[in-house]
């Protein structure tokens, strides 16, 4: 365990040293994962690039989905998050946005910065739509419900 704290503290410094060069551009395009222009912190070359877009995002996730899975059987449970992730995932492209994450019962999506408010609205007022009228008529014995939040300002692209 000494040696890996070790390797990292090394890294660390090698990241934070002045010689280590972070380049980045402003971007209006919602950046992919294959973004060639967005790269890893090269350790030998001591460089790395990342993006800058000034745009809205739009989170949502399962409220109480901790005691949900307590309550519930596996595979009930399995089956909501399924329709959950597939659900929100075209819920927030139809309006333009981009699912850039889904962790657990949390799914980031992203819109490209033109018309940004409206279309992060109109995707909240969607999901929460889905949420109420959809979602709770096969999963009746909990009132299923999301928290929805959106965000404007910077945001630095980075891959890690």
């Amino acid at each position: 365990m000494i040696e890996l704290v070790d390797s990292l503290r090394d890294e660390l410094g090698a990241i934070t040293a002045p010689t280590f060069k972070v380049s980045h551009c402003r971007t209006t395009v919602v950046p992919s994962d294959e973004d060639s222009q967005i790269t890893f912190a090269n350790l030998k070359t001591k460089d790395m690039k990342c993006k800058r877009i000034d745009t809205c995002v739009l989170y949502v996730d399962i409220r109480e989905s901790t005691q949900l899975n307590l309550d519930h059987r596996l595979d009930t449970i399995a089956k909501l998050y399924s329709f959950f992730g597939r659900a929100m995932t075209q819920c927030g492209s139809h309006f333009g946005g981009q699912v850039r994450a889904i962790t657990g019962d949390r799914v980031m999506v992203v819109f490209p910065p033109l018309n940004c408010f409206e279309n992060a609205v109109h995707t909240a007022v969607l999901i929460n739509s889905v949420s109420q009228f959809v979602m709770n008529e096969h999963f009746p014995y909990d009132n299923v419900r999301c928290g929805i939040g959106i965000d404007y300002g910077p945001m630095l692209v980075v891959r890690f």
